[in-house]
């Protein structure tokens, strides 16, 4: 019954919040949403990396390779298709949810609640079957507007 809910849930969230903003962001580059999915992915180990300066060279060591490999992904292997698991988008819905206080207490958005909204997009992204062709306006409308 829960697990239910938390996946109609996890549909609906990814269909009204994520998906299209997306979808548009690949019609307007011509990229597929797999794509787009790595390229957000490479983004928000960019992100970590930046902020992972002050937490040790062992962590600083393992974001650059990270950051390294999804740059390989990104640009190698930009169209292989991708996949997005439910509980890892529930692992990272949860983070958001422990952010939530702290970003209240200290009255700024932190970095990890930034990096955690762009996994979230990498992630939908992943879950996006097809990208519609773009709505284009009649040439006929166009033609009258810049006659009037």
């Amino acid at each position: 019954m829960v697990v239910n809910f938390l996946s109609r849930l996890d549909a609906w969230l990814g269909k009204t919040l994520f998906h299209p903003p997306i979808i548009l962001a690949c019609q307007l580059t011509h990229q597929s949403q797999h794509a787009m999915s790595r390229a957000l992915w490479f983004f928000a180990c960019c992100h970590a990396t930046y902020y992972i300066r002050d937490d040790g060279w062992g962590w600083a060591v393992f974001m650059w390779f990270w950051t390294i490999w999804a740059f390989i992904s990104a640009t190698a292997f930009a169209d292989w298709e991708t996949r997005s698991m439910g509980w890892f988008r529930f692992l990272i819905w949860s983070l958001i949810m422990l952010e939530i206080p702290a970003m209240l207490m200290a009255g700024h958005i932190r970095a990890a609640a930034v990096r955690d909204v762009i996994i979230l997009f990498a992630e939908y992204a992943a879950t996006i079957k097809t990208i519609p062709p773009r709505r284009k306006r009649e040439a006929k409308t166009r033609a009258q507007e810049a006659r009037i």
